[in-house]
């Protein structure tokens, strides 16, 4: 009986450890894992109140976040058609939203911007009908005076889309807002790579 005591005390002392180990591991990677939905969810909470802190201390007219997605196929090699969709957007109240004209649009409609998007990172047009990257025709329906582009990047430097920042009225900004709104490139360009690669 006292060696019975002794084997079951020894087997709890040791395999209990372990199993509770196992148990809290397994519940939390079953707790972690969302579903595709949860997790989009999610995306957008975040993504959202970040435009809405853009909003907030920019006093900007609307923001929004483009991303690259493959559209399609050419014919005959397969090769894949690179467009972008606007997939967030705020606005203050008044004006048009732009989301749904820039749905599925080929990166090549736009090759000055891309161009020097991907080059340099950044585009600033304080006056629409001064700029040059092709962008005014865009801009006049929706009442953009000055507006402001930044490169979104993910984690390994790959460029994967693009924040704007518009205002209905011509407004340079200063160097503590282009400071502000790189780093609020840099955290939505997080966001979205870790979603994208599954790292949340």
């Amino acid at each position: 009986m006292m060696l019975t005591t002794i084997i079951v005390a020894l087997i709890t002392a040791v395999f209990g450890p372990i199993a509770l180990e196992w148990a809290k591991t397994y519940f939390a990677k079953k707790k972690e894992k969302l579903n595709p939905v949860d997790e989009a969810i999610h995306l957008n909470a975040l993504v959202d109140e970040q435009l809405d802190v853009i909003m907030n201390e920019l006093g900007c007219d609307r923001v929004w976040v483009t991303q690259f997605h493959n559209g399609g196929h050419f014919y005959p090699t397969g090769k894949s058609i690179q467009k972008f969709s606007m997939f967030y957007e705020k606005i203050t109240p008044g004006n048009l939203s732009s989301q749904q004209s820039f749905q599925n649009v080929p990166v090549s409609l736009f090759p000055k911007t891309m161009a020097e998007l991907y080059k340099n990172g950044e585009i600033a047009v304080l006056d629409k009908d001064g700029e040059d990257y092709g962008l005014k025709p865009f801009a006049d329906p929706y009442g953009a005076e000055s507006y402001y582009l930044v490169a979104l990047d993910d984690l390994q430097d790959r460029f994967i889309g693009v924040l704007g920042v518009d205002y209905q009225q011509k407004h340079k900004l200063s160097k503590e807002e282009w400071i502000f709104i790189r780093q609020k490139a840099g955290v939505i360009g997080t966001l979205l790579d870790e979603y994208l690669n599954g790292k949340k």
